[in-house]
Protein backbone atom coordinates (compact mmCIF):
# COMPACT_ATOMS: atom_id res chain seq x y z
CA UNK A 1 0.00 0.00 0.00
CA UNK A 2 1.46 3.62 -1.20
CA UNK A 3 -1.12 5.96 0.85
CA UNK A 4 0.27 5.38 4.51
CA UNK A 5 -1.60 8.52 5.79
CA UNK A 6 -4.78 7.34 4.32
CA UNK A 7 -5.76 10.59 2.73
CA UNK A 8 -5.46 11.41 -0.66
CA UNK A 9 -3.63 15.21 -1.79
CA UNK A 10 -4.22 16.37 -5.85
CA UNK A 11 -0.68 14.64 -6.76
CA UNK A 12 -2.56 11.66 -5.94
CA UNK A 13 -5.95 12.24 -7.62
CA UNK A 14 -4.04 12.49 -10.52
CA UNK A 15 -1.84 9.43 -10.09
CA UNK A 16 -5.24 7.60 -9.44
CA UNK A 17 -6.35 9.48 -12.61
CA UNK A 18 -3.51 8.19 -14.68
CA UNK A 19 -3.85 4.69 -13.20
CA UNK A 20 -7.36 4.01 -14.50
CA UNK A 21 -6.31 5.47 -17.90
CA UNK A 22 -3.73 2.74 -17.99
CA UNK A 23 -7.02 0.20 -17.45
CA UNK A 24 -9.35 1.43 -19.98
CA UNK A 25 -6.10 1.80 -22.61
CA UNK A 26 -5.68 -2.39 -21.54
CA UNK A 27 -9.11 -2.85 -22.15
CA UNK A 28 -10.53 -0.57 -24.32
CA UNK A 29 -10.87 -3.37 -27.06
CA UNK A 30 -13.17 -5.57 -24.35
CA UNK A 31 -15.23 -2.97 -23.35
CA UNK A 32 -15.96 -2.01 -27.02
CA UNK A 33 -17.11 -5.58 -27.45
CA UNK A 34 -20.13 -5.25 -25.15
CA UNK A 35 -21.09 -2.39 -26.83
CA UNK A 36 -24.57 -2.73 -27.47
CA UNK A 37 -27.36 0.21 -26.22
CA UNK A 38 -28.94 1.30 -27.74
CA UNK A 39 -26.94 1.75 -30.73
CA UNK A 40 -23.57 1.67 -31.69
CA UNK A 41 -22.74 5.20 -30.77
CA UNK A 42 -18.95 5.21 -31.02
CA UNK A 43 -16.88 2.58 -29.12
CA UNK A 44 -17.91 3.16 -25.43
CA UNK A 45 -14.55 1.65 -24.50
CA UNK A 46 -12.60 4.23 -26.91
CA UNK A 47 -14.60 6.97 -25.61
CA UNK A 48 -14.32 6.70 -21.96
CA UNK A 49 -10.45 6.56 -22.54
CA UNK A 50 -10.51 9.71 -24.64
CA UNK A 51 -12.15 11.72 -22.17
CA UNK A 52 -10.37 10.42 -19.04
CA UNK A 53 -6.86 10.80 -21.14
CA UNK A 54 -8.25 14.47 -21.51
CA UNK A 55 -8.31 14.71 -17.87
CA UNK A 56 -5.35 13.03 -16.77
CA UNK A 57 -2.85 15.29 -19.77
CA UNK A 58 -4.61 17.52 -17.84
CA UNK A 59 -3.29 17.18 -14.42
CA UNK A 60 -0.21 15.78 -15.46
CA UNK A 61 0.25 19.33 -16.76
CA UNK A 62 -0.42 20.96 -13.38
CA UNK A 63 1.42 21.89 -11.08
CA UNK A 64 -0.87 21.86 -8.00
CA UNK A 65 -0.54 19.76 -4.92
CA UNK A 66 -3.69 20.95 -3.35
CA UNK A 67 -6.83 18.37 -3.42
CA UNK A 68 -9.31 21.05 -4.43
CA UNK A 69 -7.12 23.13 -7.12
CA UNK A 70 -6.47 19.46 -8.57
CA UNK A 71 -9.92 19.12 -8.54
CA UNK A 72 -10.56 22.26 -10.66
CA UNK A 73 -8.24 20.65 -13.39
CA UNK A 74 -9.79 17.77 -13.38
CA UNK A 75 -13.43 19.31 -13.54
CA UNK A 76 -12.33 21.35 -16.47
CA UNK A 77 -10.48 18.90 -18.35
CA UNK A 78 -13.20 16.82 -18.12
CA UNK A 79 -15.80 19.26 -19.70
CA UNK A 80 -13.08 19.85 -22.67
CA UNK A 81 -11.99 16.27 -23.55
CA UNK A 82 -16.07 13.98 -23.15
CA UNK A 83 -16.35 12.37 -26.56
CA UNK A 84 -19.53 10.45 -27.37
CA UNK A 85 -22.06 9.41 -24.88
CA UNK A 86 -20.38 7.40 -22.70
CA UNK A 87 -17.79 10.39 -22.51
CA UNK A 88 -20.13 13.04 -22.30
CA UNK A 89 -21.90 11.12 -19.07
CA UNK A 90 -18.29 9.79 -17.63
CA UNK A 91 -17.17 13.43 -17.84
CA UNK A 92 -19.98 15.02 -15.54
CA UNK A 93 -19.41 11.97 -13.04
CA UNK A 94 -15.85 13.68 -12.71
CA UNK A 95 -17.45 17.40 -12.76
CA UNK A 96 -19.25 16.37 -9.94
CA UNK A 97 -16.97 14.02 -8.41
CA UNK A 98 -14.48 17.16 -8.38
CA UNK A 99 -17.08 19.44 -6.93
CA UNK A 100 -16.53 17.60 -3.42
CA UNK A 101 -12.97 18.67 -2.97
CA UNK A 102 -13.42 22.46 -3.39
CA UNK A 103 -11.35 24.45 -0.83
CA UNK A 104 -9.90 20.86 0.50
CA UNK A 105 -6.15 20.40 1.01
CA UNK A 106 -6.44 15.99 1.44
CA UNK A 107 -9.54 14.18 1.31
CA UNK A 108 -10.06 11.69 4.17
CA UNK A 109 -12.26 7.97 3.43
CA UNK A 110 -15.77 9.95 3.88
CA UNK A 111 -14.91 13.01 1.60
CA UNK A 112 -13.90 10.08 -1.14
CA UNK A 113 -16.91 9.05 -0.85
CA UNK A 114 -18.87 11.86 -0.85
CA UNK A 115 -17.30 12.90 -4.30
CA UNK A 116 -18.41 9.69 -5.76
CA UNK A 117 -22.15 9.88 -4.33
CA UNK A 118 -22.14 13.05 -5.89
CA UNK A 119 -20.49 12.22 -9.12
CA UNK A 120 -23.06 10.18 -9.57
CA UNK A 121 -25.96 12.36 -9.03
CA UNK A 122 -24.40 15.39 -11.37
CA UNK A 123 -24.07 12.23 -14.39
CA UNK A 124 -27.86 11.56 -13.57
CA UNK A 125 -28.88 15.37 -14.11
CA UNK A 126 -26.60 15.33 -17.07
CA UNK A 127 -28.84 12.95 -19.26
CA UNK A 128 -32.57 13.89 -20.59
CA UNK A 129 -34.07 10.84 -19.89
CA UNK A 130 -31.90 8.65 -17.38
CA UNK A 131 -32.27 4.33 -17.94
CA UNK A 132 -31.67 2.05 -15.05
CA UNK A 133 -29.34 -0.49 -16.48
CA UNK A 134 -26.75 1.65 -17.50
CA UNK A 135 -23.23 3.32 -16.20
CA UNK A 136 -25.82 5.53 -14.43
CA UNK A 137 -27.00 3.25 -12.29
CA UNK A 138 -23.68 1.55 -11.75
CA UNK A 139 -22.42 4.76 -10.89
CA UNK A 140 -25.02 5.34 -8.43
CA UNK A 141 -24.97 2.11 -6.48
CA UNK A 142 -21.05 2.35 -6.42
CA UNK A 143 -21.47 5.70 -4.69
CA UNK A 144 -24.38 5.19 -2.39
CA UNK A 145 -22.64 1.77 -0.67
CA UNK A 146 -19.44 4.00 -0.15
CA UNK A 147 -21.36 6.70 1.59
CA UNK A 148 -23.43 4.06 3.67
CA UNK A 149 -20.15 2.23 4.33
CA UNK A 150 -19.72 0.80 8.02
CA UNK A 151 -17.53 3.34 10.43
CA UNK A 152 -17.56 5.82 7.30
CA UNK A 153 -15.48 8.36 9.61
CA UNK A 154 -12.49 6.68 10.42
CA UNK A 155 -12.76 4.09 7.10
CA UNK A 156 -9.39 2.86 5.34
CA UNK A 157 -9.68 4.47 2.01
CA UNK A 158 -8.05 1.11 0.35
CA UNK A 159 -11.15 -0.76 2.30
CA UNK A 160 -13.61 2.17 1.25
CA UNK A 161 -12.65 1.62 -2.29
CA UNK A 162 -13.03 -1.99 -2.48
CA UNK A 163 -15.93 -2.15 -0.70
CA UNK A 164 -17.44 0.46 -3.71
CA UNK A 165 -15.60 -1.69 -5.89
CA UNK A 166 -17.53 -5.00 -4.64
CA UNK A 167 -20.99 -3.06 -5.21
CA UNK A 168 -19.54 -1.43 -8.54
CA UNK A 169 -18.93 -5.24 -10.02
CA UNK A 170 -22.41 -6.72 -8.86
CA UNK A 171 -24.32 -3.38 -10.24
CA UNK A 172 -22.30 -4.57 -13.42
CA UNK A 173 -23.80 -7.99 -13.66
CA UNK A 174 -27.17 -7.07 -12.92
CA UNK A 175 -27.52 -4.44 -15.86
CA UNK A 176 -28.19 -7.83 -17.83
CA UNK A 177 -31.14 -8.07 -15.88
CA UNK A 178 -32.37 -4.42 -15.76
CA UNK A 179 -31.98 -4.03 -19.58
CA UNK A 180 -33.76 -6.92 -21.66
CA UNK A 181 -31.08 -5.69 -24.39
CA UNK A 182 -28.23 -6.53 -22.64
CA UNK A 183 -29.48 -10.03 -21.78
CA UNK A 184 -31.29 -10.66 -24.97
CA UNK A 185 -27.52 -10.00 -26.62
CA UNK A 186 -25.96 -11.77 -23.85
CA UNK A 187 -23.48 -8.80 -22.54
CA UNK A 188 -23.58 -6.69 -19.48
CA UNK A 189 -23.69 -2.57 -19.46
CA UNK A 190 -19.95 -1.17 -21.46
CA UNK A 191 -20.08 1.87 -19.86
CA UNK A 192 -21.03 0.26 -16.42
CA UNK A 193 -17.94 -2.06 -17.06
CA UNK A 194 -15.91 0.85 -17.98
CA UNK A 195 -16.58 3.11 -15.05
CA UNK A 196 -16.03 -0.47 -12.99
CA UNK A 197 -12.29 -0.47 -14.50
CA UNK A 198 -11.86 3.28 -13.78
CA UNK A 199 -12.72 2.25 -10.31
CA UNK A 200 -10.27 -0.88 -10.44
CA UNK A 201 -7.40 1.77 -11.64
CA UNK A 202 -7.69 3.93 -8.61
CA UNK A 203 -7.60 0.87 -6.37
CA UNK A 204 -4.65 -0.49 -8.21
CA UNK A 205 -2.75 3.08 -7.62
CA UNK A 206 -3.71 3.35 -3.74
CA UNK A 207 -2.54 -0.66 -3.24
CA UNK A 208 0.71 -0.30 -5.36
CA UNK A 209 -0.19 -2.55 -8.30
CA UNK A 210 0.48 -2.62 -11.81
CA UNK A 211 -2.56 -1.33 -13.83
CA UNK A 212 -1.50 -3.10 -16.65
CA UNK A 213 -1.93 -6.36 -15.35
CA UNK A 214 -5.91 -5.69 -14.66
CA UNK A 215 -7.97 -7.20 -17.78
CA UNK A 216 -11.61 -7.56 -18.35
CA UNK A 217 -13.42 -10.63 -16.74
CA UNK A 218 -16.09 -10.15 -19.60
CA UNK A 219 -16.68 -10.74 -23.27
CA UNK A 220 -14.01 -13.81 -23.17
CA UNK A 221 -14.03 -15.65 -26.98
CA UNK A 222 -17.02 -17.82 -25.60
CA UNK A 223 -19.23 -14.53 -24.95
CA UNK A 224 -20.13 -13.21 -28.62
CA UNK A 225 -22.86 -11.06 -29.62
CA UNK A 226 -26.22 -13.41 -29.62
CA UNK A 227 -26.82 -14.09 -33.14
CA UNK A 228 -30.61 -13.75 -32.62
CA UNK A 229 -29.90 -10.13 -31.56
CA UNK A 230 -28.03 -9.14 -34.01
CA UNK A 231 -30.97 -10.56 -36.56
CA UNK A 232 -33.65 -8.68 -34.76
CA UNK A 233 -31.80 -5.47 -34.36
CA UNK A 234 -30.50 -5.57 -38.11
CA UNK A 235 -33.36 -3.44 -39.90
CA UNK A 236 -33.45 -0.43 -36.72
CA UNK A 237 -33.09 2.81 -38.06
CA UNK A 238 -30.64 5.40 -35.92
CA UNK A 239 -30.11 8.47 -37.49
CA UNK A 240 -26.82 11.19 -36.63
CA UNK A 241 -25.53 11.22 -33.05
CA UNK A 242 -24.26 14.86 -32.86
CA UNK A 243 -21.99 16.51 -30.42
CA UNK A 244 -21.24 20.17 -30.24
CA UNK A 245 -20.22 22.80 -27.80
CA UNK A 246 -21.84 26.05 -27.42
CA UNK A 247 -20.01 28.97 -26.61
CA UNK A 248 -21.48 32.25 -25.01
CA UNK A 249 -22.68 34.14 -22.10
CA UNK A 250 -25.35 33.68 -19.18
CA UNK A 251 -25.88 30.10 -20.61
CA UNK A 252 -27.97 27.46 -18.85
CA UNK A 253 -27.52 23.89 -19.04
CA UNK A 254 -31.14 22.82 -17.39
CA UNK A 255 -32.48 25.05 -20.16
CA UNK A 256 -30.48 24.00 -22.91
CA UNK A 257 -31.48 20.70 -21.98
CA UNK A 258 -35.10 21.08 -21.85
CA UNK A 259 -35.17 22.43 -24.99
CA UNK A 260 -33.26 19.90 -26.88
CA UNK A 261 -34.98 16.62 -25.17
CA UNK A 262 -38.01 18.10 -27.21
CA UNK A 263 -35.94 18.25 -30.57
CA UNK A 264 -33.85 14.62 -29.78
CA UNK A 265 -33.33 11.66 -28.43
CA UNK A 266 -30.39 9.92 -25.68
CA UNK A 267 -29.48 13.98 -24.58
CA UNK A 268 -26.91 14.71 -22.53
CA UNK A 269 -25.82 18.50 -21.47
CA UNK A 270 -23.19 19.33 -19.43
CA UNK A 271 -20.96 22.66 -18.74
CA UNK A 272 -21.76 26.23 -17.43
CA UNK A 273 -22.39 29.73 -18.49
CA UNK A 274 -19.85 30.01 -20.69
CA UNK A 275 -18.87 26.69 -22.42
CA UNK A 276 -22.33 23.94 -22.76
CA UNK A 277 -21.31 20.60 -24.14
CA UNK A 278 -23.84 18.38 -26.38
CA UNK A 279 -24.73 15.09 -27.49
CA UNK A 280 -27.86 13.73 -29.27
CA UNK A 281 -29.32 11.48 -31.46
CA UNK A 282 -31.56 12.76 -34.10
CA UNK A 283 -32.85 12.41 -37.46
CA UNK A 284 -31.93 15.97 -38.34
CA UNK A 285 -28.88 17.47 -36.79
CA UNK A 286 -30.04 20.43 -38.53
CA UNK A 287 -32.18 22.12 -36.22
CA UNK A 288 -30.09 21.10 -33.36
CA UNK A 289 -27.05 23.56 -34.48
CA UNK A 290 -29.72 26.22 -35.06
CA UNK A 291 -30.76 26.29 -31.42
CA UNK A 292 -26.68 26.01 -30.46
CA UNK A 293 -26.34 29.05 -33.09
CA UNK A 294 -28.75 31.45 -31.47
CA UNK A 295 -27.36 31.27 -28.21
CA UNK A 296 -23.56 31.74 -29.16
CA UNK A 297 -20.57 30.40 -31.15
CA UNK A 298 -20.44 26.39 -32.60
CA UNK A 299 -17.66 24.92 -31.34
CA UNK A 300 -16.49 21.52 -32.16
CA UNK A 301 -19.39 19.98 -34.17
CA UNK A 302 -18.92 16.22 -34.84
CA UNK A 303 -21.77 14.19 -36.38
CA UNK A 304 -21.81 10.93 -37.38
CA UNK A 305 -24.42 8.60 -38.97
CA UNK A 306 -25.44 6.10 -36.49
CA UNK A 307 -27.41 4.08 -39.35
CA UNK A 308 -23.42 3.57 -41.07
CA UNK A 309 -21.82 2.51 -37.54
CA UNK A 310 -25.42 -0.04 -36.59
CA UNK A 311 -24.27 -1.24 -40.32
CA UNK A 312 -20.56 -2.35 -39.34
CA UNK A 313 -21.12 -3.58 -36.24
CA UNK A 314 -23.47 -5.88 -37.22
CA UNK A 315 -20.51 -7.17 -39.77
CA UNK A 316 -17.77 -7.30 -37.94
CA UNK A 317 -20.04 -9.31 -34.79
CA UNK A 318 -21.35 -11.42 -37.70
CA UNK A 319 -17.55 -12.17 -39.15
CA UNK A 320 -16.41 -12.55 -35.49
CA UNK A 321 -18.86 -14.89 -34.10
CA UNK A 322 -17.69 -17.46 -37.58
CA UNK A 323 -14.72 -19.14 -37.68
CA UNK A 324 -11.99 -18.66 -40.25
CA UNK A 325 -9.37 -20.52 -42.07
CA UNK A 326 -6.19 -17.91 -41.90
CA UNK A 327 -6.41 -14.43 -39.69
CA UNK A 328 -4.37 -11.97 -39.09
CA UNK A 329 -3.48 -10.55 -35.10
CA UNK A 330 -1.49 -7.13 -35.09
CA UNK A 331 0.33 -4.79 -32.65
CA UNK A 332 -0.81 -1.01 -32.57
CA UNK A 333 -0.66 1.65 -30.80
CA UNK A 334 -3.42 4.79 -30.96
CA UNK A 335 -6.70 4.60 -32.25
CA UNK A 336 -6.11 5.84 -36.30
CA UNK A 337 -3.84 2.75 -36.58
CA UNK A 338 -5.61 0.24 -34.46
CA UNK A 339 -8.93 1.95 -37.03
CA UNK A 340 -6.54 1.24 -39.88
CA UNK A 341 -5.73 -2.49 -39.16
CA UNK A 342 -9.24 -3.47 -39.03
CA UNK A 343 -10.14 -1.55 -42.02
CA UNK A 344 -7.80 -3.73 -43.56
CA UNK A 345 -8.74 -6.89 -42.61
CA UNK A 346 -7.07 -7.47 -39.01
CA UNK A 347 -9.21 -10.25 -37.25
CA UNK A 348 -7.49 -8.65 -33.50
CA UNK A 349 -5.54 -5.76 -32.32
CA UNK A 350 -3.33 -6.49 -29.28
CA UNK A 351 -2.85 -2.71 -27.71
CA UNK A 352 0.77 -1.87 -27.60
CA UNK A 353 4.12 -0.51 -28.76
CA UNK A 354 7.22 1.30 -28.00
CA UNK A 355 6.05 1.83 -24.13
CA UNK A 356 3.59 -0.85 -23.26
CA UNK A 357 4.90 -4.32 -24.75
CA UNK A 358 2.62 -7.24 -24.26
CA UNK A 359 2.91 -9.96 -22.58
CA UNK A 360 3.15 -13.51 -23.83
CA UNK A 361 -0.35 -14.13 -22.73
CA UNK A 362 -1.87 -11.12 -24.52
CA UNK A 363 -0.81 -12.81 -27.84
CA UNK A 364 -2.10 -16.04 -27.07
CA UNK A 365 -5.69 -14.72 -26.02
CA UNK A 366 -5.55 -12.35 -29.10
CA UNK A 367 -5.11 -15.36 -31.60
CA UNK A 368 -8.02 -16.99 -29.61
CA UNK A 369 -10.72 -13.69 -29.78
CA UNK A 370 -9.38 -14.03 -34.27
CA UNK A 371 -11.57 -17.37 -33.90
CA UNK A 372 -8.65 -17.98 -36.48
CA UNK A 373 -7.59 -21.88 -37.96
CA UNK A 374 -3.73 -19.89 -38.46
CA UNK A 375 -2.79 -16.80 -37.28
CA UNK A 376 -0.57 -14.97 -38.47
CA UNK A 377 0.70 -12.34 -36.21
CA UNK A 378 2.51 -8.89 -36.55
CA UNK A 379 4.79 -7.74 -34.04
CA UNK A 380 5.18 -4.40 -35.12
CA UNK A 381 8.13 -3.44 -32.83
CA UNK A 382 11.69 -4.98 -32.50
CA UNK A 383 10.68 -4.99 -28.71
CA UNK A 384 8.24 -7.41 -28.73
CA UNK A 385 9.34 -9.67 -31.99
CA UNK A 386 10.82 -12.34 -29.10
CA UNK A 387 7.44 -12.26 -27.57
CA UNK A 388 5.86 -13.18 -30.42
CA UNK A 389 7.91 -16.08 -30.71
CA UNK A 390 7.20 -17.30 -27.55
CA UNK A 391 4.06 -16.92 -27.76
CA UNK A 392 3.69 -19.10 -30.99
CA UNK A 393 5.46 -21.66 -29.58
CA UNK A 394 3.19 -21.93 -27.12
CA UNK A 395 -0.15 -21.54 -28.26
CA UNK A 396 -2.19 -24.70 -29.25
CA UNK A 397 -3.86 -23.02 -32.08
CA UNK A 398 -0.95 -22.42 -35.17
CA UNK A 399 1.06 -19.18 -34.96
CA UNK A 400 3.18 -18.14 -37.62
CA UNK A 401 5.11 -14.76 -36.96
CA UNK A 402 5.92 -12.15 -39.87
CA UNK A 403 8.89 -10.22 -38.14
CA UNK A 404 7.85 -6.90 -38.65
CA UNK A 405 9.77 -4.56 -36.52
CA UNK A 406 7.74 -1.39 -36.94
CA UNK A 407 3.56 -0.34 -36.95
CA UNK A 408 5.30 1.01 -40.66
CA UNK A 409 6.26 -2.65 -41.77
CA UNK A 410 3.10 -3.95 -40.11
CA UNK A 411 0.66 -1.85 -42.37
CA UNK A 412 3.08 -3.01 -45.29
CA UNK A 413 2.75 -6.24 -44.34
CA UNK A 414 -1.28 -6.50 -43.72
CA UNK A 415 -1.52 -4.46 -47.60
CA UNK A 416 -0.02 -7.85 -48.69
CA UNK A 417 -2.36 -10.19 -47.02
CA UNK A 418 -5.16 -12.40 -48.23
CA UNK A 419 -7.30 -13.76 -46.69
CA UNK A 420 -8.37 -16.23 -49.42
CA UNK A 421 -4.82 -17.46 -50.07
CA UNK A 422 -2.91 -20.32 -48.27
CA UNK A 423 -0.55 -19.51 -45.18
CA UNK A 424 3.06 -19.80 -47.33
CA UNK A 425 1.79 -17.57 -50.32
CA UNK A 426 0.69 -14.90 -47.83
CA UNK A 427 3.91 -14.89 -45.96
CA UNK A 428 6.12 -14.49 -48.40
CA UNK A 429 3.79 -11.78 -50.07
CA UNK A 430 3.64 -10.41 -46.81
CA UNK A 431 7.84 -10.59 -45.84
CA UNK A 432 8.47 -9.08 -49.61
CA UNK A 433 6.18 -5.97 -48.64
CA UNK A 434 8.56 -5.82 -45.46
CA UNK A 435 11.66 -5.73 -47.12
CA UNK A 436 10.68 -2.45 -49.47
CA UNK A 437 10.00 -0.44 -46.21
CA UNK A 438 12.23 1.76 -44.36
CA UNK A 439 10.89 3.33 -41.01
CA UNK A 440 11.06 6.57 -39.66
CA UNK A 441 10.49 8.30 -36.46
CA UNK A 442 10.05 12.16 -35.13
CA UNK A 443 10.07 12.46 -31.69
CA UNK A 444 10.88 15.24 -28.76
CA UNK A 445 13.89 14.30 -26.46
CA UNK A 446 12.56 14.49 -23.14
CA UNK A 447 16.41 15.10 -21.67
CA UNK A 448 19.74 15.92 -22.35
CA UNK A 449 20.99 12.45 -23.87
CA UNK A 450 23.82 10.95 -27.04
CA UNK A 451 22.58 9.19 -29.32
CA UNK A 452 24.12 7.54 -31.50
CA UNK A 453 27.55 9.77 -30.99
CA UNK A 454 25.30 12.79 -31.47
CA UNK A 455 24.17 15.05 -28.67
CA UNK A 456 20.62 15.84 -28.19
CA UNK A 457 18.95 18.76 -25.62
CA UNK A 458 16.20 17.92 -23.99
CA UNK A 459 13.41 19.79 -25.87
CA UNK A 460 14.96 18.75 -29.58
CA UNK A 461 13.13 17.23 -32.25
CA UNK A 462 14.48 14.05 -33.02
CA UNK A 463 14.64 12.47 -35.96
CA UNK A 464 15.46 8.38 -36.60
CA UNK A 465 15.55 5.89 -39.32
CA UNK A 466 15.41 2.36 -38.19
CA UNK A 467 16.27 3.34 -35.09
CA UNK A 468 19.68 4.96 -35.74
CA UNK A 469 18.93 8.98 -35.22
CA UNK A 470 20.01 10.70 -38.06
CA UNK A 471 18.74 14.55 -37.63
CA UNK A 472 17.44 17.00 -34.92
CA UNK A 473 16.04 20.04 -35.39
CA UNK A 474 13.36 22.63 -33.71
CA UNK A 475 10.30 21.81 -35.06
CA UNK A 476 8.72 18.59 -36.91
CA UNK A 477 8.24 20.02 -40.19
CA UNK A 478 12.17 20.96 -40.35
CA UNK A 479 12.79 17.49 -39.54
CA UNK A 480 10.95 14.99 -41.50
CA UNK A 481 12.36 17.63 -44.63
CA UNK A 482 16.09 17.16 -43.25
CA UNK A 483 15.26 13.15 -43.49
CA UNK A 484 13.39 13.26 -46.63
CA UNK A 485 16.81 15.23 -48.04
CA UNK A 486 18.65 12.04 -47.26
CA UNK A 487 16.80 9.22 -48.48
CA UNK A 488 17.97 8.04 -51.40
CA UNK A 489 14.54 8.33 -53.31
CA UNK A 490 13.49 6.90 -56.95
CA UNK A 491 10.60 8.30 -59.12
CA UNK A 492 7.56 6.72 -58.10
CA UNK A 493 8.52 6.12 -54.79
CA UNK A 494 6.29 6.87 -52.02
CA UNK A 495 6.40 8.16 -48.37
CA UNK A 496 3.66 8.30 -45.91
CA UNK A 497 3.46 10.50 -43.03
CA UNK A 498 1.45 8.75 -39.56
CA UNK A 499 0.62 11.93 -37.72
CA UNK A 500 0.02 11.72 -34.14
CA UNK A 501 1.20 13.01 -31.07
CA UNK A 502 1.18 16.71 -30.71
CA UNK A 503 1.19 17.09 -34.18
CA UNK A 504 -1.96 18.37 -36.67
CA UNK A 505 -3.58 17.31 -39.60
CA UNK A 506 -3.62 20.61 -40.24
CA UNK A 507 0.24 20.20 -39.84
CA UNK A 508 1.15 17.09 -41.77
CA UNK A 509 -0.82 18.07 -44.85
CA UNK A 510 1.23 21.26 -44.99
CA UNK A 511 4.80 19.64 -44.64
CA UNK A 512 3.48 16.94 -46.98
CA UNK A 513 2.65 19.99 -49.29
CA UNK A 514 5.94 21.72 -49.24
CA UNK A 515 7.91 18.23 -49.49
CA UNK A 516 5.71 17.42 -52.64
CA UNK A 517 7.16 20.84 -53.96
CA UNK A 518 10.80 20.19 -53.44
CA UNK A 519 10.39 16.20 -54.66
CA UNK A 520 7.55 16.19 -57.29
CA UNK A 521 8.07 13.14 -58.68
CA UNK A 522 7.89 11.32 -54.99
CA UNK A 523 4.31 10.49 -54.06
CA UNK A 524 3.26 11.79 -50.32
CA UNK A 525 0.66 10.61 -48.10
CA UNK A 526 -1.05 11.70 -44.72
CA UNK A 527 -2.74 9.24 -42.42
CA UNK A 528 -3.70 9.60 -38.91
CA UNK A 529 -2.05 7.16 -36.76
CA UNK A 530 -3.03 8.70 -33.35
CA UNK A 531 0.24 7.19 -31.70
CA UNK A 532 1.09 8.73 -28.44
CA UNK A 533 4.62 10.94 -28.03
CA UNK A 534 5.95 10.56 -31.47
CA UNK A 535 4.45 13.58 -33.81
CA UNK A 536 5.79 11.33 -37.22
CA UNK A 537 6.09 7.69 -38.07
CA UNK A 538 7.30 7.61 -41.43
CA UNK A 539 7.39 4.68 -44.14
CA UNK A 540 9.78 5.68 -47.32
CA UNK A 541 8.37 2.77 -49.69
CA UNK A 542 11.05 2.04 -52.44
Amino acid sequence: MINPSNRIDGTMLASMLCSAEIVLEKNREGVNALNVFPVPDGDTGTNMLLTLRAVAEETKRSPQQSLGEMAQVVSRGALLGARGNSGVILSQFLRGFATQFDGVQEADGECLARAFYQGATSAYSSVGNPVEGTMLTVMRETGEAMTQSPDLGAVDIVDLLKYGLDVCQQAVIATQEQLPVLKRAGVVDAGGKGFELMVRGFLAKLRGEDPNQIILDWASPDNTINKEFLVNSQEQVFGYCTQVMFSGSSLDPESIRSVLMEMAESTVVIGDENLVKVHVHTSDPGPVLSFGASLGTLLDVKIESMDEQHEEFQKNHAIQSEMIPLGVVTVAWGVGFESLFTTLGARTIVSGGQTMNPSCQDFLDAATRSRSDTVILLPNNRNIVSTANQAAALSGIPIKVVETTSIQQGIAAILAFNGDGDLDTNIKAMQRAVFDIQSGEVVTSIRDATLNGKFVEAGKIIGTIEDKVVCFGTSAGEVVRIMVEGILLEEGSLITLYWGGEATESEAITVAKNLKSVFPSVEFETVYGGQPYYHYLISFER
